[in-house]
């Protein structure tokens, strides 16, 4: 195999190019994945608008590839296998710490060095972080695996069970994988807010009942309507960024010893009167990627979601570009009026 590759690299001024750079380390235990498809996350924007240095390895972390090369040892995976990436979590961790003993791989006191993630031909991870793919998933469905596992996540770790009032606060790919995971875990009703009609349109088809404007107070009020006053049991913030408006309405919506779910990455600092939601006993959960719940992995349970068929996540996508066109492929997804929700880099 040769010793370089094609990969997409920010030069610390918000422009990507496609270049040629070193294959990605076989570190010690490591698969090799050539890589179909990557999604770009609100996170990968977020980061791209921060960050003022060269990339050294590329970055992307919604990834789904095909197996080139397995390390030795009974993995239950073989080469040529489609699989989807935990590229953050076990994919890089040692599973020999006090979080990965009990399956909590975000919080691994002892990862390898990332050795490069999903806007590249080729990457590498550890095999405990492949999963199969279904017969039924292709390459899009694969590459919306993580985002739907951040939503699993954060709704199991809350603790959400069937019959709840469940209400989801932004309808971007992470708003729309809270209220389809919601759905398929039996919620009673699902009510959302959208700052954009694409997204409006896309919450409705995952299963919200209700879809409000992103107007403060808009989404409490509603909630408040249709619970007779109480409130939505749990709560999802999915909106993040450089903001805070969104963690209050979250807030105010959940119902007195109720549970809000923080799904969003808050960028800026924010004042928080913690005197109503302490006097009303509400959960404030912080939930961040995906591990083992319950014996299960939180990748395994996003991939039974979207091979059911019954959400259509794999309508949030609704630009692709080749790797070559990365560049143009982060303008639109920064770009909101191109109608863009989930923007794919795709590779043959």
């Amino acid at each position: 195999m040769a010793n370089t590759m094609r990969a997409a690299l920010d030069d610390g001024t918000r422009t990507y190019t496609t270049q040629d750079a070193p294959m990605p380390e076989m570190f010690d235990g490591a698969a090799l994945i050539r890589v179909r498809q990557t999604g770009i996350c609100g996170s990968d924007l977020h980061m791209t608008a921060r960050r003022n240095e060269a990339q050294d390895v590329p970055s992307g972390h919604e990834v789904t590839g095909e197996i080139v090369e397995l390390p030795a040892g009974n993995h239950n995976l073989q080469v040529g296998d489609r699989v989807a990436i935990d590229t953050v979590c076990s994919g890089r961790a040692c599973f020999d710490c006090r979080y990965c003993n009990y399956g909590q791989y975000r919080h691994c006191l002892n990862f390898v060095e990332d050795s490069g993630g999903g806007f590249a031909e080729y990457m590498t991870r550890r095999p405990l972080g492949l999963f199969k793919l279904e017969d039924d998933m292709d390459w899009t469905d694969g590459a919306l695996v993580e985002p739907m596992a951040v939503s699993v996540h954060g709704l199991r770790y809350a603790g959400m069970k069937p019959g709840d009032v469940v209400a989801v606060v932004g309808s971007a790919p992470i708003g729309l994988s809270s209220i389809a995971s919601a759905h398929a875990f039996g919620a009673s009703k699902v009510i959302a807010s959208a700052k954009y009609p694409q997204q409006a349109e896309l919450a409705a088809k995952m299963g919200a009942d209700v879809v409000t404007g992103a107007e403060p107070g808009e989404l409490t009020d509603r909630v408040r309507e249709l619970t007779d006053g109480v409130g939505a049991d749990v709560v999802v913030e999915s909106v993040g960024g450089h903001q805070t408006v969104s963690f209050h309405e979250a807030m105010n919506a959940t119902r007195n010893q109720g549970t809000m779910v923080y799904l969003g990455g808050i960028k800026v600092p924010m004042e928080v009167d913690l005197f109503d939601p302490m006097l009303r006993e509400i959960k404030i959960i912080s939930s961040n990627c995906y591990g083992i719940i319950d014996g299960i992995h939180d990748y395994e349970v996003a991939i039974r979601i979207l091979s059911s068929g019954n959400h259509p996540y794999r309508d949030t996508v609704k630009h692709r570009y080749g790797l070559e066109e990365i560049a143009p492929a982060f303008d639109t997804a920064f770009d909101k009026t191109t109608g863009a929700v989930k923007v794919h880099i795709v590779q043959n």
